[in-house]
């Protein structure tokens, strides 16, 4: 029978291994932080002690077999759904979000696991590739696919009125920027018409000079935008017309 200190021993592992990548996953300001993260992997870690260990007592009865790997199964299953629940869709950008959040939600399950069956060694190895694989292949994201990693940043645009050439003039903007427009979504309303763009750029100075240059165009009573990526996470820009302040 396993004994007291041990069952703490796995507790507490799994307990400390979820909140280290759950702190990489809190650093990115992403949903499943290191609350989440911990009690996943002691939620895991529990739930194999329970099955492997919590019906001992009724081995001696006659006619009973017991399935130490049912419980776990179902781990297995059930962690599906606390996956899911953090997939989402991005329409502005078109893209899935969430993804690599489920995917280490699934992956900690699994780390408590190994901590409630007494793999120790694996489960620490096991996390330290987890963040290999968070932070590092991150970081060579970065240097090979600049582009991809930047992300499709947006710029909205809220003016008096669209004339027949102020979206030109605003694609212009872009190219001398060195960028082209990737999306262009407008909105035109009885006094205010509003133009959303797409685009890509990884360069916080030259965004900023964007910015200030679309301020200029006539009829612009705002721009902003809320910019993410390698350099700009956490960032917001707003800009207005001087004669507004």
């Amino acid at each position: 029978m396993i004994t007291f200190p041990t069952i703490l021993l796995r507790l507490g592992l799994a307990l400390v291994l979820g909140a280290v990548v759950g702190f990489e996953r809190e650093t990115r300001e992403h949903a499943a932080g290191m609350r989440t993260n911990a009690l996943v992997s002691l939620g895991s870690c529990l739930f194999t002690i329970i099955s492997a260990f919590g019906f001992m007592d009724l081995l001696g009865i006659a006619h009973v077999q017991l399935d130490p790997t049912r419980i776990a199964s179902y781990i297995v299953a059930g962690i599906g759904f606390l996956g899911a629940g953090s997939i989402f869709l991005q329409p502005e950008a078109n893209k899935v979000k969430g993804l690599t959040t489920a995917a280490t939600i699934w992956l900690l399950a699994a780390i408590g696991m190994a901590c409630g069956a007494g793999l120790l060694v694996v489960a620490v190895a096991t996390t330290l590739l987890a963040l290999v694989v968070l932070v590092g292949l991150r970081l060579v994201e970065r240097l090979l696919l600049p582009r991809q990693f930047s992300g499709l940043q947006h710029i909205t645009i809220e003016a008096t009125s669209i004339a027949d050439q102020f979206i030109g003039q605003v694609c212009d903007t872009f190219a001398r920027a060195g960028t082209g427009v990737e999306r262009l979504e407008v909105r035109a309303e009885q006094e205010t018409a509003t133009v959303k763009v797409g685009f890509r750029l990884s360069d916080v100075t030259t965004i900023t000079h964007l910015i200030g240059e679309l301020r200029t165009l006539p009829g612009v009573r705002a721009v902003q935008t809320d910019l993410h990526g390698s350099r700009m996470e956490n960032l917001a820009l707003t800009g207005k017309m001087d004669d507004e302040t």
